[in-house]
């Protein structure tokens, strides 16, 4: 080859690598790159590439379960022993679920698999074919949740799956069978089993709804033996100790794990896990007094021991819970509330308990003022609010302002001193900024039934004073209700309270509804005016001392 040759083979070569270049370049404003198809096909969502395999052998281990259910009717196997081999088939694909270690797909089809033969197996078995007891059954259901949750440690899903279909299937025998303290227990059992796992760590996605399941179980179990007509048709009788050993287990299995979590492990309590054992609590106690109301020592046992609980919450709470995970001392406190409620309630005769949440309600005030823990003082709202209803103090303002009510009782008088002393105590108190809103809540409810007692006592006393045949009683507490607006206006401004403020609109609110739906209709001429001119006096006076105020 000359050296003519060579040169124009360089030549033929760079005009080729010049015409890829101008063809790469074209290709990459018209065409769309190969990388991205490559990223769609990756994110895109794939089945699991074993997926017909380990359907094929789901269905061949559901079709050897008809196979035992045929020889069952064919009389080959006796129906107990046919049973037994069922039992003994599901358990064995529990455990090749839990064998599983590639994917969780061949582990929750196997343990689906194994739930879809059991739950239809004991049910045919105790309700058509009668050859296992309730009992028996709800101890076969308890035991293959027991053993789901213990393979579960390798695979959650055997836990969830299997637990949950032990669950459904002891609800649905329960409500199929009305035969329902074994399937209860069973219930129980598996709730404390799945308890106990979460206190480990190891939670299963099933465990709230075996507690759901529990709470309905223990509620029908004491309506059936404290209703009024007797125990329904066809359900299975259940006495009543029976009964309460069923919500005192409730109670015991929900609040332990909760005090092992919460003050031993020192978790935080959880929205679901507070809300179960505030269930399980007033669950525990409110059935327990249903099931004791003929009882008068028991019920006054049971209401000793719910206030020992909550002392011993309120104390757990300050002590144990403290500050470091503020939610499990408001929880733990919450818990103490309502359980000295229930306790005081049991304890003392209907005339007497309001009296004890008067005090209560003082003590938590001013320990929130002490111990600058505002959370109290909304305890100490709470416990006088309930005693003002629980003894018509209450109830007796608002018929005085409508004319019907009689003379202020003493009962209103205590519900008044105890209103007043926590108010002040709270309104004394100094808490942070975080916390401003719940002191500012419970010196507003405070406030509130100090002012509405007192608004009703001076419409009475009004009433009282008044020259016969003078302003009607409708009139007078008109009247009385727009004085209160303005003092509480005037009063809330002066002394920067904003809960005395935000009271003014509420009592105008009353206002309004009162002169609509009482003043207008019943009274005329002269009462009327009297009526109409004090709340559109009060109308045009409260913003200009508000913005007066403000200004200022």
């Amino acid at each position: 080859m000359t050296e003519a040759d060579i040169g124009e083979l360089v030549r033929e070569v760079h005009d080729l690598q010049r015409r890829v270049r101008n063809l790469e370049q074209r290709l990459g404003e018209g065409a769309e790159p190969v990388a991205p198809l490559r990223t769609r096909e990756e994110t895109s969502p794939r089945l699991p590439p074993n997926l017909l395999p380990v359907l094929g052998r789901a269905l061949v281990a559901i079709a050897g379960a008809y196979v035992l259910r045929a020889l069952t009717e064919l009389g080959v196997l006796a129906p107990l022993v046919g049973v037994a081999a069922g039992i003994v088939y599901a358990l064995v694909w529990l455990f090749v679920a839990a064998r599983q270690t590639a994917t969780s797909f061949p582990a929750t089809l196997s343990t689906v698999t194994s739930a879809v033969i059991m739950a239809p197996l004991l049910w045919e078995a105790s309700t058509r074919l009668k050859v296992v007891s309730s009992p028996a059954c709800a101890a076969v259901l308890t035991g293959y949740a027991f053993l789901a949750l213990a393979l579960g440690w390798r695979r959650r899903i055997v836990a969830a799956i299997g637990s949950a279909a032990a669950t459904l299937t002891a609800a649905a025998l329960l409500l199929q069978t009305h035969d329902l303290y074994p399937f209860t227990m069973a219930l129980l059992a598996i709730g404390a089993a799945q308890e106990f796992e979460a206190c480990r760590g190891r939670s299963s996605g099933s465990r709230w709804l075996t507690a759901v399941a529990a709470d309905l179980a223990a509620i029908l179990v004491a309506w059936i033996v404290w209703r009024e007509g007797g125990l329904p048709e066809g359900y299975a009788a259940v006495s009543a100790h029976a009964a309460l050993s069923v919500q005192f287990l409730l109670l015991g299995v929900y609040t332990s794990s909760a005090v092992i979590r919460t003050l031993v492990q020192r978790h935080c309590f959880t929205a679901l896990e507070t809300a179960q054992t505030t269930v399980a609590l007033a669950i525990g106690i409110g059935e327990s007094a249903a099931l004791l109301a003929g009882s008068a020592r028991g019920t006054v046992a049971l209401g000793v021991i719910a206030l020992a609980g909550g002392v011993t919450c309120y104390v757990v709470s300050f002590v144990v819970a403290g500050l470091q995970v503020k939610w499990n001392f408001r929880a733990w406190a919450s818990f103490g509330m309502l359980l000295v409620l229930a306790g005081t309630f049991l304890m003392l005769p209907s005339s007497g308990y309001w009296v004890l949440w008067c005090g209560c309600a003082v003590v938590c005030c001013w320990t929130a003022m002490a111990a600058k823990r505002p959370t109290l003082g909304l305890h100490g709202a709470g416990y006088l609010l309930l005693a003002a209803l629980a003894c018509g103090a209450a109830v007796q303002p608002f018929s005085q302002w409508f004319g019907a009510g009689d003379a202020t009782s003493w009962k209103a008088a205590v519900v008044f001193s105890s209103a007043l002393l926590a108010w002040v105590t709270v309104a004394r108190s100094s808490p942070g900024d975080t916390a401003r809103w719940r002191n500012q809540a419970s010196s507003l409810l405070l406030a509130a039934a100090v002012v509405w007692i007192l608004a009703g006592a001076a419409t009475r006393a009004l009433v009282l004073a008044w020259p016969v045949g003078g302003v009607p009683a409708d009139t007078l507490g008109t009247v009385v209700l727009t004085l209160v607006s303005v003092a509480l206006a005037w009063s809330g401004r002066r002394w920067e309270r904003r809960e005395l403020v935000w009271l003014v609109y509420g009592f105008m609110g009353l206002g309004a509804w009162k002169l609509v739906a009482r003043d207008v209709p019943n009274e005329h001429n002269l009462t009327l005016v009297v009526s109409l001119s004090f709340y559109g006096g009060t109308l045009i006076l409260l913003p200009r001392m508000l913005q007066r105020r403000s200004g200022a």
